[in-house]
Protein backbone atom coordinates (compact mmCIF):
# COMPACT_ATOMS: atom_id res chain seq x y z
CA UNK A 1 0.00 0.00 0.00
CA UNK A 2 2.73 2.85 0.74
CA UNK A 3 4.24 1.50 -2.43
CA UNK A 4 1.30 2.81 -4.12
CA UNK A 5 1.07 6.13 -2.32
CA UNK A 6 4.48 6.90 -3.20
CA UNK A 7 3.89 5.89 -6.68
CA UNK A 8 0.75 7.80 -6.83
CA UNK A 9 2.70 10.58 -5.39
CA UNK A 10 5.63 10.63 -7.42
CA UNK A 11 3.40 10.72 -10.81
CA UNK A 12 1.70 13.72 -9.58
CA UNK A 13 5.03 15.46 -8.75
CA UNK A 14 5.79 14.53 -13.03
CA UNK A 15 2.43 15.84 -13.49
CA UNK A 16 3.11 19.19 -11.79
CA UNK A 17 6.07 19.72 -13.91
CA UNK A 18 4.88 19.01 -16.86
CA UNK A 19 1.10 20.55 -16.58
CA UNK A 20 1.76 24.06 -17.00
CA UNK A 21 2.49 26.24 -20.15
CA UNK A 22 5.91 27.40 -20.78
CA UNK A 23 5.48 30.50 -18.47
CA UNK A 24 4.66 28.22 -15.94
CA UNK A 25 1.25 29.13 -15.11
CA UNK A 26 -2.29 28.10 -15.99
CA UNK A 27 -4.17 30.69 -17.50
CA UNK A 28 -7.70 31.82 -16.10
CA UNK A 29 -10.48 34.47 -17.15
CA UNK A 30 -10.04 37.77 -18.59
CA UNK A 31 -11.13 40.88 -16.87
CA UNK A 32 -14.71 41.38 -18.98
CA UNK A 33 -15.34 37.26 -18.81
CA UNK A 34 -18.16 36.94 -16.07
CA UNK A 35 -16.57 35.18 -12.68
CA UNK A 36 -16.83 31.53 -12.63
CA UNK A 37 -14.28 28.32 -11.65
CA UNK A 38 -10.98 27.62 -13.26
CA UNK A 39 -10.80 23.85 -14.34
CA UNK A 40 -8.00 21.33 -15.25
CA UNK A 41 -5.34 19.13 -14.20
CA UNK A 42 -2.58 19.21 -11.97
CA UNK A 43 -0.88 15.62 -12.83
CA UNK A 44 -3.03 13.11 -11.95
CA UNK A 45 -5.48 15.48 -9.68
CA UNK A 46 -8.43 17.41 -11.01
CA UNK A 47 -8.74 20.91 -9.78
CA UNK A 48 -10.99 23.98 -9.47
CA UNK A 49 -9.83 27.21 -8.80
CA UNK A 50 -12.19 29.98 -8.38
CA UNK A 51 -11.75 33.64 -7.16
CA UNK A 52 -14.01 35.98 -5.44
CA UNK A 53 -13.70 39.68 -4.05
CA UNK A 54 -16.67 39.82 -1.45
CA UNK A 55 -15.46 43.42 -0.83
CA UNK A 56 -13.67 46.37 -2.86
CA UNK A 57 -9.99 45.74 -0.92
CA UNK A 58 -10.66 41.89 -0.13
CA UNK A 59 -9.83 38.70 -2.63
CA UNK A 60 -10.68 34.78 -1.92
CA UNK A 61 -9.48 32.70 -3.23
CA UNK A 62 -10.07 28.45 -3.49
CA UNK A 63 -8.59 25.86 -4.93
CA UNK A 64 -10.21 21.91 -4.36
CA UNK A 65 -8.12 18.72 -5.64
CA UNK A 66 -10.60 15.75 -7.18
CA UNK A 67 -8.26 12.30 -6.77
CA UNK A 68 -9.94 10.60 -9.76
CA UNK A 69 -7.88 7.12 -9.91
CA UNK A 70 -8.36 4.13 -8.13
CA UNK A 71 -5.23 4.90 -5.70
CA UNK A 72 -4.42 7.51 -3.14
CA UNK A 73 -1.93 10.35 -3.77
CA UNK A 74 -0.08 11.60 -0.93
CA UNK A 75 0.73 15.68 -1.07
CA UNK A 76 3.26 17.35 1.51
CA UNK A 77 3.58 21.40 1.58
CA UNK A 78 6.33 23.40 3.12
CA UNK A 79 4.19 25.37 5.84
CA UNK A 80 0.34 25.63 6.31
CA UNK A 81 -0.19 27.74 4.02
CA UNK A 82 -1.43 25.19 1.33
CA UNK A 83 -2.52 27.88 -1.20
CA UNK A 84 -0.98 31.62 -1.86
CA UNK A 85 -2.39 34.90 -3.33
CA UNK A 86 0.19 36.85 -5.91
CA UNK A 87 -0.91 39.71 -7.38
CA UNK A 88 0.49 41.51 -10.62
CA UNK A 89 0.30 45.00 -11.85
CA UNK A 90 -1.12 45.31 -15.15
CA UNK A 91 -0.54 49.02 -15.50
CA UNK A 92 3.21 48.56 -14.87
CA UNK A 93 3.42 44.92 -15.22
CA UNK A 94 5.51 43.76 -11.81
CA UNK A 95 4.96 41.66 -9.02
CA UNK A 96 2.86 43.71 -6.48
CA UNK A 97 1.80 41.46 -3.69
CA UNK A 98 3.52 38.00 -3.09
CA UNK A 99 0.78 36.71 -0.36
CA UNK A 100 3.51 34.14 1.48
CA UNK A 101 2.88 35.73 5.37
CA UNK A 102 3.80 35.63 8.81
CA UNK A 103 0.27 33.54 8.88
CA UNK A 104 2.47 30.52 7.80
CA UNK A 105 3.57 28.62 9.98
CA UNK A 106 6.79 26.30 9.55
CA UNK A 107 4.83 23.31 10.34
CA UNK A 108 4.21 20.80 7.33
CA UNK A 109 0.59 19.68 5.98
CA UNK A 110 0.82 16.12 4.84
CA UNK A 111 -2.73 15.56 2.73
CA UNK A 112 -3.49 12.06 1.04
CA UNK A 113 -6.66 11.89 -1.12
CA UNK A 114 -8.22 8.24 -1.45
CA UNK A 115 -9.52 7.50 -5.02
CA UNK A 116 -12.88 9.78 -5.26
CA UNK A 117 -11.85 12.21 -2.39
CA UNK A 118 -11.82 16.10 -2.71
CA UNK A 119 -9.93 18.51 -0.37
CA UNK A 120 -10.69 22.74 -0.70
CA UNK A 121 -8.01 25.01 0.36
CA UNK A 122 -8.64 28.53 0.87
CA UNK A 123 -6.73 31.49 0.94
CA UNK A 124 -7.46 35.49 1.11
CA UNK A 125 -5.59 39.01 1.14
CA UNK A 126 -6.78 42.33 2.49
CA UNK A 127 -5.20 44.17 -0.63
CA UNK A 128 -5.66 47.26 1.61
CA UNK A 129 -3.93 45.64 4.68
CA UNK A 130 -0.72 44.51 2.01
CA UNK A 131 -0.52 47.71 0.11
CA UNK A 132 -1.13 50.75 2.25
CA UNK A 133 -2.45 53.51 0.94
CA UNK A 134 -0.20 53.26 -2.15
CA UNK A 135 -2.26 51.06 -3.79
CA UNK A 136 -3.20 52.38 -6.84
CA UNK A 137 -6.88 51.75 -8.66
CA UNK A 138 -6.84 49.82 -11.48
CA UNK A 139 -6.61 45.57 -12.71
CA UNK A 140 -4.57 43.34 -11.27
CA UNK A 141 -3.75 39.93 -12.18
CA UNK A 142 -4.95 37.31 -9.76
CA UNK A 143 -2.32 33.92 -9.32
CA UNK A 144 -3.38 31.45 -6.74
CA UNK A 145 -0.47 29.25 -5.96
CA UNK A 146 0.31 25.87 -4.81
CA UNK A 147 4.23 24.41 -3.75
CA UNK A 148 4.21 20.74 -2.87
CA UNK A 149 7.13 19.63 -2.36
CA UNK A 150 9.01 17.35 -4.87
CA UNK A 151 7.98 19.49 -7.65
CA UNK A 152 8.13 23.25 -8.76
CA UNK A 153 5.01 25.81 -8.31
CA UNK A 154 1.86 25.41 -9.64
CA UNK A 155 0.17 28.89 -10.63
CA UNK A 156 -3.26 29.64 -11.80
CA UNK A 157 -4.24 32.82 -13.13
CA UNK A 158 -7.64 32.85 -11.61
CA UNK A 159 -8.96 36.49 -13.12
CA UNK A 160 -8.48 40.12 -13.07
CA UNK A 161 -10.05 41.86 -9.99
CA UNK A 162 -10.56 45.67 -9.86
CA UNK A 163 -9.43 47.86 -7.75
CA UNK A 164 -11.46 50.92 -6.81
CA UNK A 165 -11.43 52.80 -3.61
CA UNK A 166 -14.85 53.33 -2.28
CA UNK A 167 -15.65 57.21 -1.84
CA UNK A 168 -15.00 58.52 1.65
CA UNK A 169 -18.07 57.45 4.26
CA UNK A 170 -19.21 54.28 1.84
CA UNK A 171 -17.08 51.56 2.93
Amino acid sequence: MIGRVRAAGFALCLGLVACGSESGVLTGIDGDAPPGPIRGRIGELDFEARLVQPDWDRLVGTVTLTNRTAMPVDLRFPDTCVVLFRLYSLAEPQLVVDAHSKRCRPIPVEVTLEPGESRTFETSVLVFFILGNTMPEGRYQAILYLRPEGTGEVEISVGLPRFVRPLEGQE
